[in-house]
C-alpha cells in the first residue's frame, strides 16, 4: 500500500496502510436500511447524506464496522443524488460535494481488502467539483465560505494520504503534496472556518501519523509539532478532551520510539565488548531523551484515562502499557523494571476487559499480546 499508513506503535512497529481494520464488512447497498439519528428536514436528501457522514465519523473510533455501514450508505446516497440530478438544473451545492468526497476518503481508510488510491482519486475529484461549484456562486455567503474552507481541509487530508506513498526512506524528503497540505490547513484554520473539536483532533492525528513515516527527527517534528499545536488549541477550549490528550501522548511516544531506535543504532556501533559486558550505570544521551519523552507520554495517557472514567478506550490502556514497557527497558534497577512490567500487564488486561465489557471490536497490538502471554507463562 502506498497511501496513508497507520502509526508505528513501538512494540508492534507496524506501518499498515489504513486507519483501522474491519474484519467483517457489512454489505450495504441500500442507505435506507441505515437509521439516521440526526435531525434533517423532510425531503432534504443532501442533508440526509451529510447526516449519515456525521454519524459515521462519530462511530469510527469505537465502532468501525458500524461506521463502515454508514459510509457505504453515504456514498450510495450521494451517487444516487448525482445520477438523478436534473440536467437542466444548476449542479448540486458545494456542501454535497464535500459530503461525497469526504465519505469516499473515509471509506477508503476503513475498507480492509481494497486499495486506498482509487478512493483518494475519486475523493479528490469530488472535492475539486465542490470548489469549482463554489467559484460559480454569484453570492458567497458565510455558510458557503465555511463549506469551501472545509472542502480545502478535506482536500488537504487527501493530499497527505497521497503524499505518504511518495515518502522515501532513502532521502527522507518531504513530498510537495505534504507541504502543500500543511500550507492549506494553516490558511484554513487561521481563518473563520468552524470545525468541531472532534474534527480538529482527527486532523491532528492524520498529520501526526504522516510524520511518523519519516526517518529524520527534523522531518518528523515538522508534522508532530504542527499536530501538537492544534491539539493544545483544542485543550485550551476543552481541557477534558480525552482524545486530544491521548493523541498528545502518542506524539510523545512516537518521539520516544525515534530516540530508542537511535539508541539501538548507537549500541550496534559500539565495538567495545568489555564496555558492553559491564553493568550499565547510566543511560546514554539517546536513552535519556527517550525516557523523558516516555514520561511525558505516560502523563498524557494517565490524564486521558482519569478524565474518561468509564468511557476510557481499550487503545488508551494499550498505549499506556506500551509506554510502561518502554520505560521498563530503560530503568537501571531490576526491581523498578519488574514493577513497571506488572503495571504494564495490568493496563493490558484493562484494555482487554474494557473491550469485552463494551462489546468492542478490538485486538491488542501483537507486541503487547506476546508480552502478556510470555508473562503469564512465567
Amino acid at each position: 500500500m502506498g497511501a496513508e499508513k497507520k502509526r508505528p506503535r513501538g512494540l508492534a512497529a507496524q506501518k499498515a496502510a489504513k486507519k483501522a481494520k474491519v474484519d467483517e464488512e457489512p454489505n450495504t447497498n441500500n442507505a435506507q436500511t441505515v437509521v439516521i439519528d440526526k435531525e434533517v428536514e423532510e425531503g432534504d436528501e443532501i442533508g440526509e447524506a451529510a447526516a449519515l457522514l456525521e454519524s459515521a465519523i462519530e462511530k469510527a473510533e469505537k465502532d468501525p464496522a458500524g461506521a463502515l455501514q454508514l459510509l457505504r450508505g453515504t456514498v450510495h446516497e450521494s451517487d444516487r443524488i448525482l445520477r438523478n440530478w436534473p440536467e437542466n438544473e444548476t449542479r448540486p451545492p458545494p456542501k454535497f460535494y464535500l459530503t461525497y468526497g469526504s465519505a469516499l476518503y473515509e471509506l477508503g481508510r476503513l475498507t480492509e481488502d481494497e486499495e486506498f488510491e482509487p478512493f483518494l482519486e475519486a475523493a479528490e475529484e469530488r472535492l475539486q467539483d465542490g470548489l469549482d461549484r463554489f467559484e460559480e456562486l454569484t453570492e458567497k455567503d458565510e455558510q458557503s465560505v465555511d463549506t469551501a474552507d472545509k472542502t480545502r481541509i478535506a482536500m488537504a487530508k487527501v493530499w497527505i494520504a497521497k503524499a505518504s506513498g511518495a515518502v522515501n526512506d532513502a532521502n527522507d524528503d518531504i513530498p510537495e503534496l505534504a507541504t502543500r497540505a500543511l500550507d492549506t490547513l494553516d490558511k484554513a484554520l487561521n481563518g473563520s472556518v468552524k470545525l468541531t473539536t472532534t474534527s480538529m483532533v482527527e486532523l491532528a492525528s492524520i498529520v501526526q501519523n504522516h510524520g511518523d513515516l519519516y526517518g529524520s527527527l527534523e522531518s518528523q517534528n515538522k508534522f508532530r509539532d504542527w499536530a501538537e499545536k492544534l491539539l493544545q488549541r483544542v485543550l485550551k477550549d476543552e481541557p477534558d478532551n480525552t482524545r486530544a490528550l491521548s493523541e498528545l501522548g502518542l506524539g510523545k511516544l512516537s518521539l520516544a520510539n525515534y530516540w530508542l531506535e537511535q539508541a539501538d543504532e548507537q549500541g550496534e556501533d559500539d565495538e567495545d565488548e568489555e564496555k558492553e559486558e559491564q553493568e550499565k550505570k547510566e543511560l546514554s544521551k539517546e536513552e535519556q531523551n527517550a525516557f523523558e519523552a516516555i514520561t511525558e507520554a505516560k502523563k498524557y495517557f494517565e490524564q486521558a484515562l482519569t478524565k474518561a472514567g468509564d468511557n476510557a478506550t481499550p487503545q488508551t490502556f494499550a498505549d499506556l502499557a506500551e509506554a510502561c514497557l518502554n520505560e521498563a527497558n530503560l530503568v537501571l534497577s531490576e526491581d523498578e523494571q519488574n514493577k513497571l512490567y506488572q503495571v504494564a500487564v495490568k493496563h493490558i488486561k484493562d484494555a482487554k476487559s474494557t473491550a469485552e465489557k463494551n462489546s468492542l471490536q478490538y485486538n491488542l497490538p501483537d507486541g503487547l499480546q506476546s508480552f502478556l502471554e510470555e508473562w503469564e507463562e512465567q
